[in-house]
């Protein structure tokens, strides 16, 4: 080879390897997750650190109950701070609990507008507000993975979750909830509200007012998936769709199961009032005073 055609190759593949050496040096090594001790000052902590960095990845103590006792500031009635960053919590069965001693109402999570919470493998329980949001409210991105939200309550709607925002959850259980006004385990709350259940289910949740003993949604898009709402209960005087109670918007069933839900009037399983409904291989079975039959607005393939 000509000596100076291989000495322009080899300075070539030298800058070459300059490069991908520089851009190796540039890119940021993975962050580890940060370990959270089994101490309700250190989670209120790392929250507050990853929401001024701007995001972090939070690890919770293996099996420890995080015991609240009294709320943050700001927002009123808050458990713990106001979500506004990227934050992803693994609880690796940890538990995230309103103490029974505390002497005030709150709910454990509140998203803003452009937060984004991710829960996994975590239980948020014992939550109480006075409005809308036993556990969560939430008015950003809300993912749950493997989480439980179960055993709160709200004084209006939305017993485990109220949600203005997007929710995603996978192989999670909202369940065991109670609100006042609608919505037993999830109220979805405004037309921009999206919520995507995947293999999941919202289970044995009550209203003891208003419709929607499992879900209640207000004019928003919910889509279930390989998803159960079942044992729920509506208990008003006039309260009716013990499992999904929808008032305009979007519902879409793939898949799932609406059993054995009961509402102090018709129908038991699922009201449409002025909404779409669609149901593709979805079971709507067993719910009292009916499945579907009584509801303001048809839902087309609902026997009964």
């Amino acid at each position: 080879m000509n000596p100076r055609r291989k000495f322009q190759l080899a300075a070539a593949f030298g800058s070459v390897g300059l490069v991908a050496t520089a851009l190796v040096t540039a890119t940021p090594a993975s962050a580890q997750p940060v370990v959270v001790p089994c101490s309700v000052t250190d989670l209120v902590t790392a929250i507050t650190n990853a929401n001024t960095a701007g995001s972090g990845d939070l690890m919770l103590t293996n099996g420890c109950t995080y015991s609240l006792t009294s709320p943050v500031s700001v927002p009123a009635e808050l458990g713990l701070p106001q979500i506004t960053g990227d934050i992803h919590i693994d609880g690796l069965g940890a538990t995230i609990t309103r103490s029974t001693t505390a002497t005030q109402l709150f709910r454990i999570f509140d998203v803003a507008p452009g937060g984004q919470l991710t829960l996994g493998t975590v239980t948020l329980t014992g939550g109480t507000a006075t409005g809308d949001g036993g556990a969560i409210t939430n008015a950003g991105t809300l993912t749950l993975n493997a989480a439980q939200i179960t055993k709160n309550v709200a004084g209006g709607s939305g017993g485990g979750i109220a949600n203005t925002g997007t929710l995603n959850a996978t192989a999670s259980r909202i369940t065991g909830n109670t609100a006042a006004t609608g919505g037993g385990g999830l109220f979805n709350s405004i037309a921009a509200a999206t919520a995507n259940l995947r293999a999941s289910s919202v289970d044995g949740n009550t209203t003891t007012g208003g419709n929607g003993g499992g879900i209640l949604n207000n004019g928003g898009n919910i889509t279930g998936d390989l998803s159960s709402l079942g044992s729920n209960s509506a208990t008003g005087t006039t309260s009716s769709g013990g499992g999904i109670a929808t008032v305009g918007g979007t519902v879409k069933l793939a898949l799932d199961a609406v059993t054995d839900n009961k509402s102090s009037t018709v129908p038991g399983g699922i009201r449409n009032d002025g909404g779409t409904v669609s149901l593709l291989l979805t079971g709507v079975l067993n719910n009292l005073p009916s499945n579907c039959s009584g509801s303001p607005t048809l839902v087309p393939g609902c026997l009964n």
